[in-house]
């Protein structure tokens, strides 16, 4: 379970999120929602320990995020980020086997036919489909998603929700960000629409 107690987060002297408490469920699916700037990935950031809140406290199952070592963290959470641009000449196959095993993933995502092309050459949409399969092969507890759905056609979205609901089941803790203009959510355990 991820616990929010209390967090209030300034950003170059602004108020972002301020005094926000809330739970989120292990083996369930939460999806925070809202429009751009409202300071979603602020605090999926804050939540994968990539900084501390100015005030309160997150913990991933009593682990303090900002205070646990990288390697570690590595181990409790995977996350991929909004707009994932790869610099490197590695193939999606090679870039995805550096975070685990990449066949079944490969194939749950439908990263077949790209597979062996050079992410340096990818599209938006698919880009982002590497980074969830990059995350989803570290085989972590929990799953931090920055708007994953964002540059998918209606395929690539239904498959991607499919292999959440599945990694759900298998017991992880997911987190996804949506854009307030995504209506469709019957997939979500649990929704958040307000945090500040």
């Amino acid at each position: 379970m991820i616990t929010i107690d209390e967090i209030t987060i300034v950003r170059d002297g602004r108020e972002i999120i301020y005094d926000y408490s809330e739970q989120i469920p292990a083996g369930s699916i939460t999806v925070i929602v809202g429009p751009n700037g409202c300071g979603k990935s602020t605090l999926l950031a804050a939540i994968a320990g990539d900084f501390a809140p100015d005030k309160g406290v997150i913990t991933i199952d009593e682990l303090h995020p900002i205070l646990t070592s990288p390697q570690e963290l590595s181990r409790i959470r995977a996350m991929a980020v909004q707009n994932q641009s790869f610099t490197l000449g590695f193939t999606v196959r090679q870039i995805i086997e550096m975070a685990g095993k990449a066949d079944q993933v490969i194939e749950q995502l439908a990263l077949g036919e790209i597979a062996d092309r050079l992410v340096t050459t990818l599209s938006g949409g698919e880009a982002q489909r590497v980074a969830i399969a990059q995350a989803i092969a570290q085989n972590t507890p929990v799953l931090l998603l920055d708007e994953p759905l964002a540059a998918q056609d209606v395929y690539s979205r239904g498959r991607i929700i499919q292999l959440l609901k599945e990694l759900a089941e298998e017991g992880k803790t997911i987190v996804v960000i949506v854009h307030s203009s995504e209506s469709e959510l019957s997939w979500a355990d649990k929704v958040i629409k307000q945090f500040h």
